[in-house]
């Protein structure tokens, strides 16, 4: 066994390096979201400047509900890299928003009277329940 003064400046170092490079991923991924999230407010915005319809409403519901969603996973990895474990409502929050998502695009595309919208609904009053059944000091 090697002593504790010949290993611990190395350990330190790489410590360091594995830090910086998970804040600078963070960081890049940040950029990325904002960088998409301007995009999507221009287009939601051209969308509905030209052509204000419930099909075009539905249509700009869509890539915001995905901006939505990267910002709640956004949220719950800054909160798993904090906390050291996965925190339960923001990942039930975010498998909320993914199948409200899903509902959207079920009215754009298909007839709602299918199986899959009753599934879909069901799955949002499902995780409806389980978020309001969360305690608030499990919340994160």
């Amino acid at each position: 066994m090697e002593p504790e003064s010949l290993t611990s400046p190395i350990r330190h170092v790489v410590n360091r390096l594995i830090i910086w490079g998970a804040d600078g991923v963070y960081f890049l991924t940040v950029l990325c979201v904002l960088a998409l999230s301007i995009r999507v407010v221009a287009g939601i915005t051209k969308i509905l400047w030209f052509a204000p319809s419930y099909a075009a409403m539905l249509s700009a519901l869509d890539p915001l509900l995905l901006l939505l969603m990267l910002a709640e996973l956004l949220h719950t990895v800054a909160l798993t890299l904090q906390n050291h474990h996965l925190p339960l409502r923001p990942l039930l929050a975010l498998i909320f928003i993914a199948v409200l998502r899903h509902g959207v695009v079920l009215a754009s595309t298909m007839s709602l009277a299918s199986w899959n919208a009753g599934a879909t609904l069901l799955g949002i009053l499902a995780l409806s329940f389980l978020l309001a059944q969360i305690p608030p000091q499990n919340a994160d």
